[in-house]
């Protein structure tokens, strides 16, 4: 019997995370899909072994193996032996494709003899939450593909450690470059060249790093130097905002509200 279930989706698709079907040890059959898979896919290799091609790549697929799928993308897959035992998990969420794409993971992606059992114990612990809850089971199930999905991370993680360097020494250069020349009036763009990079690739790098946006962090540097000239300094905040890269006064006054709560005027009122 093949362990598989489709669950009954409803209010769930409002879910950052939930599971469009799942199976355990289940006989894989031969698949073609030209036009790719409406969902993204999870597989284990569990036992016998089976071989993928995907975008003119041809991957033997071991035991103890695992690999991601994207969707919409072609592929097709098949047992080598007589027969290949496979864990799968399709899925969706408003979420899970900008978090898949922000850890760089949304594309074709195997762990050869990876020692998949933890990813074998949160499939089967999710299939069985499913079968067995039909209340609240998909929503429990939703919080355990999440888990799946930081073990696929963490094992990218350990495959790709480059993604990671490559990643934290960019956003280190761009925290360089905002200290020292914060009180400019830096664009996005100058930023972004700074890192060599584009500046959505930056802004998705920064946000995993920090957090935060670069340009949130600028405004805070901003900020911080103008509370500190507020404070100990007789400038007026006409020369302030000068001195802290904004372009005139009255945005300055914008910005500092927004951050503090309360104007410059205020602010230096509260201080002095």
């Amino acid at each position: 019997m093949q362990k598989q279930v489709y669950p009954n989706l409803d209010f769930e698709k409002k879910l950052p995370f939930y599971i469009v079907g799942i199976g355990v040890d289940c006989w894989q059959f031969p698949v073609e899909r030209h036009n790719g898979y409406e969902y993204p896919q999870l597989f284990v290799s569990r036992e016998g072994e089976g071989e993928i091609f995907f975008e003119g790549r041809q991957v033997k697929l071991v035991p103890d193996s695992i690999f991601y799928i994207p969707p919409n993308c072609p592929h097709e897959y098949h047992a080598l032996t007589r027969s290949w035992y496979v864990d799968w998990i399709c899925f969706d969420g408003t979420q899970v494709l900008n978090m898949l794409e922000e850890w760089q993971l949304n594309r074709f992606i195997y762990f050869l003899q990876c020692d998949a059992e933890h990813m074998h114990e949160l499939m089967d612990k999710a299939y069985y939450t499913i079968k067995s809850d039909k209340k609240y089971g998909n929503y429990y199930a939703s919080a355990q593909l999440y888990e799946m999905l930081l073990e696929y991370r963490k094992l990218a993680d350990d495959k790709f450690p480059y993604i990671n360097k490559t990643g934290f020494d960019a956003v280190a250069k761009v925290l360089r470059f905002m200290e020292d020349n914060f009180r400019k009036p830096l664009k996005l763009a100058d930023i972004a060249r700074t890192a060599e990079m584009s500046e959505q690739h930056l802004c998705r790098l920064f946000k995993k790093s920090m957090q935060t946006s670069p340009v949130d962090y600028l405004n805070k540097l901003r900020i911080s130097r103008a509370k500190e000239l507020l404070s100990y300094s007789e400038k007026n905040v006409a020369e302030i905002a000068a001195e802290t890269g904004f372009s005139d006064s009255s945005y300055f006054s914008v910005v500092f509200k927004r951050y503090e709560g309360i104007s410059p005027a205020e602010y230096r009122k509260i201080k002095v």
